[in-house]
């Protein structure tokens, strides 16, 4: 496999753009609930709202449910969020080639074959300002990156 480019670290423009992170706190509340397979992790409750909040839900009780977890990290390209009175949105291309499906009870990778894709996929995510700053409430798959 064709190692992918580096994923460029919004580090910086998280720290000074409070809708970027709080998009990139949403992805680590997914993330965490993935590794611990636990949708009601309460990380995710402060970090998304619904249709979105149930989406990550049900994916993470689905993949409990077959025994699986998913390990690793997922970098991210943001492009700069644009903010509309109470709602933002961010496309982001957002790469999970490094995060892969492990056994739950063991820890051990399950093989996947990819057919189509690079990893890296370009979605927009819609953002609700809320009491504590912004939750992701819904999100738009665009593609390939």
């Amino acid at each position: 496999a064709a190692a992918s480019p580096p994923v460029a670290a919004p580090s910086a423009t998280a720290a000074t753009d409070p809708v970027l992170a709080s998009y990139l706190r949403f992805w680590n509340a997914v993330i965490a609930a993935n590794r611990a397979a636990d949708p009601s992790l309460p990380a995710l409750r402060t970090a998304a709202a619904d249709p979105e909040l149930s989406r990550v839900r049900a994916t993470v009780s689905r993949n409990r449910v077959q025994k699986l977890s998913l390990r690793g990290d997922v970098g991210h390209s943001p492009e700069p969020a644009k903010v509309t009175g109470g709602t933002a949105t961010v496309e982001d291309c957002y790469d999970i080639s490094r995060w892969n499906p492990v056994r739950l009870d063991t820890g051990q990778p399950i093989e996947v074959t990819e057919e189509s894709g690079t990893g890296r996929y370009r979605a927009r995510y819609t953002l609700r300002r809320s009491g504590t700053g912004w939750l992701v409430v819904n999100h738009t798959a665009l593609g390939d990156c």
